[in-house]
């Protein structure tokens, strides 16, 4: 956990008199603390510089809190920053829109001290957690790109799959949640190969019915490399299931039909494309129409989404 001294507060109030009370108590406790006069003022200053904790005002002209929050949540680099909606309005309507705006908390004012202080270290505790778990699965990411980097064949696979897969998704309309952890897992397919034999991974030709049953397990081992971390659960599927095919035949759980939900649909076809027009120890790249023919094919006889094949081909593979 993060020293006091270390931990940055933003506070967001247009009333230069609530702006310092603020900054006493906290500063008193130890905090740094920036300032903001308004919701326009307080994005622009998250994100170019994520605080640790957004104590913000609702009324405030320019920006309303409820919409900074909205804006702040829904960006990639503040989304699990913590923010505290400080205000004097109690109406059961004014609570849910701030909850539909993805705020963390309520404080209502005239501020009480000792609740300000227990709030703050509460939300900075956990923040400190959610940092930590974010940091393991950083590293888990860097195993992954040195894994492809390792080999000239797969350099830069992950990171094109993770690309793939995402813009696939937000072209199926899947949530912003859904598109990130299509991108993340994206970025984590493939970790399980790190308990793959190399040699079968670089072998030019055929493998083996013995080889091939000992590469087919990474997916089943980077399931179990990331499940002890909470924050990866909702990779888990994505990550063990992105060999699995709609005709039933894929591995490691032969999964079938509905039982193949979209998000992993999308995960598959962006890591097939990538496979097909990348140079492999075995062959070499094909261009994008060979890989959409191929792709097509296969998509006619149950094995691949038709339509999710079709959407990648209109929209997403350009993006290579």
């Amino acid at each position: 956990m993060t020293d006091i001294g270390q931990d940055r507060i933003l506070v967001v109030d247009d009333g230069a008199e609530n702006r310092e009370i603020l900054v006493d108590l906290l500063g008193s406790e130890g905090y740094t603390v920036d300032t903001a006069v308004d919701g326009a003022e307080a994005v622009e200053k998250a994100l170019a510089s994520p605080p640790d904790l957004i104590l913000m005002d609702v009324s405030m002209p320019r920006l309303t809190g409820f919409e900074a929050c909205r804006r702040l949540k829904a960006d990639e680099r503040t989304h699990l920053v913590p923010i505290v909606l400080v205000t004097g309005l109690v109406a059961r309507e004014d609570r849910i829109q701030g909850i539909a705006a993805g705020c963390d908390d309520f404080l209502t004012k005239p501020v009480d001290s000792e609740q300000l202080i227990a709030r703050t270290r509460n939300l900075l505790r956990t923040k400190s957690l959610v940092d930590e778990l974010e940091q393991a699965e950083n590293v888990l990411v860097s195993l992954a790109n040195a894994l492809d980097a390792k080999d000239n064949y797969t350099r830069g696979h992950s990171e094109r799959v993770a690309r793939y897969a995402e813009a696939l998704g937000a072209e199926m309309g899947l949530g912003r949640i859904e598109c990130r952890n299509l991108r993340r897992a994206g970025l984590l397919h493939d970790i399980g190969k790190i308990g793959t034999n190399l040699e079968y991974l670089h072998k030019p030709g055929p493998l083996t019915t013995t080889e091939y049953e000992e590469v087919k397990k990474h997916p089943v081992v980077g399931f179990e490399i990331c499940r002890p971390l909470r924050t990866m659960a909702p990779l888990l599927a994505l990550i063990r299931g992105h060999h699995e095919r709609l005709d039933g035949r894929g591995y490691p759980d032969a999964l079938r039909a509905d039982a193949v939900p979209v998000p992993l649909r999308c995960l598959t076809i962006a890591d097939v494309y990538d496979a097909i027009t990348s140079d492999r120890s075995y062959r070499k790249a094909l261009p994008r129409d060979r890989a959409f023919k191929i792709m097509s094919e296969e998509a006619s006889t149950g094995m691949w989404d038709a339509r999710l094949v079709d959407l990648f081909f209109d929209k997403v593979q350009h993006l290579d």
